[in-house]
């Protein structure tokens, strides 16, 4: 069951320690989780088994910054349903979006969704310069980037995807599946 609402001071601390395990995120202390509002949490049999968290960026930009499923949990389509779920309520706002991944299963969404990818992050909107500059300004993520870095470096690339937000003549886009379907068959059609 998904819910979207802020973290219970547990779930908080055990997306603390997860996201320690993994090399695709630099973490967030426990009370900077506790602070987010934008939150998807899935749960399995009362039990906390993912979330996804986004953050609302200057000029209309949200970025979907955590994606992430307890390996308990994996599997299940827990993934693609918190992605989903993020970026429907962020199309619905009128948001345009940006993630940002090394995860082969998050990079493998943003294709799906159709976001423009690319490994230069200098082609990253200026919103996510500014929120990025002073997100890495925190202690604990420059400690952790440095524990992290000899196994980012074998790892999958850095890719950011962007998506600009295009309002569908008399409804909101809610679907980036149908709405990529419909451009390719745009596409398809003679001239």
């Amino acid at each position: 069951m998904l819910t979207h609402r802020p973290f219970t001071p547990d779930e908080a601390l055990r997306l603390h320690e997860e996201l320690k395990t993994t090399p695709n995120i630099f973490g967030y202390t426990v009370e900077e989780l506790l602070r987010f509002r934008d939150v998807f949490v899935a749960e399995i049999e009362g039990a906390f088994a993912g979330t996804c968290v986004s953050k609302d960026l200057l000029f209309g930009w949200t970025d979907i910054a955590v994606l992430y499923v307890l390996p308990a949990y994996r599997g299940r389509g827990l993934g693609t349903e918190l992605y989903t779920a993020a970026w429907e309520r962020a199309v619905q706002r009128g948001r345009h979006i940006f993630t940002l991944s090394r995860s082969p299963e998050v990079i493998h969404l943003m294709e799906r969704f159709g976001m423009k990818m690319t490994g230069a992050m200098w082609r990253a909107p200026l919103a996510v310069h500014l929120h990025m500059n002073r997100h890495m300004m925190s202690r604990y993520r420059i400690k952790e980037a440095i524990r992290k870095s000899r196994q980012m470096k074998s790892d999958t690339p850095l890719l950011s995807g962007v998506k600009r937000h295009r309002p569908v003549s008399g409804s909101a886009e809610v679907s980036p599946v149908r709405d990529r379907q419909e451009s390719q068959e745009q596409q398809r059609r003679p001239t």
